[in-house]
């Protein structure tokens, strides 16, 4: 459904006036200008395998420096130079030879010299378990909490699963239910206005819990061609928005993936379909939102170790912007990785496209990274890591860039 067009174009207006209220006020830059693009989050750790022998307990630590040009992704940056120390362990215990157990906590603290909130740190942890019920039948569990407190819109993440996988002689069936919540730790909205001025737009206004559902599907899969059906149902609730909000953001949502997964050889397959997006908003004037868009992802293990793989994806996430509902994504990328005897070598780029919905705002993010790693003895490593960004949003012409460069020293015991 349309929104109605007198109510949408007095929003915009509404959400134009308080933007520029933010530029003359000061600040860190313009109010709906990517006041929530966060840290990336550390890839969620696996679930553990099932198989081999034992089990035990690591610790490990590491140290870094460098220097991060913007590393709150402002347009008016600040840059200075960091240093990094990280503690953790990790382990796995396997009772039987059909079940495995996993944990995983890991902290980082960072010190940025030239900024005013100088310490920044994470907290990483993760526990998760695998029982075999059969030679085709396995169910993958488990829960993790991240702290953000890098970003200066510092949150808390909660994370759950329950995976289901059962694998026959010509198909693969999944069935997965999986749960997020993101908490704000801030009291005050990101730049010079208070929330009680601004409620929609505060923090706290972008705490929510989404629970979801996929099941999927692959058929013939040891044949060439294999075709194969994604589906997934979630309700997203945003549980600390004030009373009959002017911006809702609460909704239910539905996407589904078709097509075919087509092996060129065992070094290369294509998954080659099509995906349909839709989000129901509990929101007066912007009721719904629906996109389809080409899903393909490709694996290539080229050659003597070397693996690239690509993506291009559209999905409605949840909202980047101040006065944005979700965020219409479209996403393109590439990355690698090699190993060659002491040496580990891997990349990435890609594109992020957002356009929020229900906030007249059109970004285009490019990203890219760079790491390098020696392996000095089994518990040992040295590393180094170059990332780049660039910013650009079409409707203001605003843009911004950010270079991080470091290099340090990773040590298991």
């Amino acid at each position: 459904m349309r929104p109605d067009r007198h109510l949408a174009d007095l929003r915009k207006l509404f959400i134009a006036l308080i933007s520029a209220t933010g530029v003359l006020c000061g600040g860190v830059g313009p109010l709906a200008a990517q006041l929530r693009d966060r840290q990336a989050q550390p890839s969620p750790q696996p679930a553990p395998e099932v198989g081999g022998a034992g089990g035990g307990v690591q610790f490990f630590a590491a140290t870094q420096a460098g220097f991060d040009s913007n590393l709150d992704n402002r347009f008016l940056s600040r840059p200075s130079p960091f240093e990094m120390l990280q503690l953790g362990t990790s382990g796995s215990y396997k009772p039987t030879d059909s079940s495995a157990y996993s944990f995983y906590l890991s902290s980082r603290d960072f010190w940025y010299n030239n900024l005013d909130v100088s310490q920044r740190y994470d907290i990483d942890a993760a526990v998760g378990a695998r029982y075999d019920f059969s030679p085709t039948t396995a169910l993958k569990i488990g829960s993790s909490y991240y702290k953000d407190a890098i970003s200066l819109d510092r949150y808390d993440y909660y994370k759950g699963f329950a995976d289901l996988i059962n694998e026959g002689e010509i198909y693969r069936l999944r069935v997965k239910l999986d749960s997020l919540t993101e908490v704000s730790t801030n009291q005050l909205l990101s730049g010079t206005v208070a929330p009680n001025i601004f409620a929609v737009a505060n923090n706290k206004a972008f705490d929510f819990t989404k629970n979801g559902a996929t099941a999927s599907l692959l058929m013939m899969q040891k044949q060439m061609i294999a075709p194969f059906i994604v589906g997934n149902y979630a309700d997203v609730d945003y549980f600390e928005q004030v009373a009959n909000p002017s911006i809702n953001r609460t909704a239910w949502e539905y996407w589904t993936t078709a097509g075919a997964r087509v092996t060129f050889s065992p070094d290369f397959s294509v998954d080659l379909g099509a995906r349909y997006n839709h989000r129901n908003f509990d929101d007066l004037i912007f009721t719904q939102f629906s996109s389809a868009y080409p899903d393909i992802r490709f694996t290539w293990h080229a050659y003597d170790g070397w693996t690239v793989r690509g993506i291009v994806e559209r999905q409605i996430v949840e909202p980047t912007t101040s006065f944005g509902l979700a965020d219409d994504l479209t996403t393109y990328e590439l990355d690698f990785d090699k190993r060659f005897d002491q040496w580990t070598f891997s990349g990435r780029a890609f594109l992020n496209h957002v356009k929020p919905i229900g906030d007249p705002f059109n970004y285009y993010k490019y990203n890219w990274f760079v790491g390098l790693g020696y392996d000095i003895d089994k518990n040992t490593k040295l590393f180094a890591e170059y990332y780049g960004r660039w910013v650009t949003e079409k409707v203001s012409d605003l843009a911004y860039e950010r270079t991080r460069v470091g290099a340090g020293v990773r040590v298991s015991f």
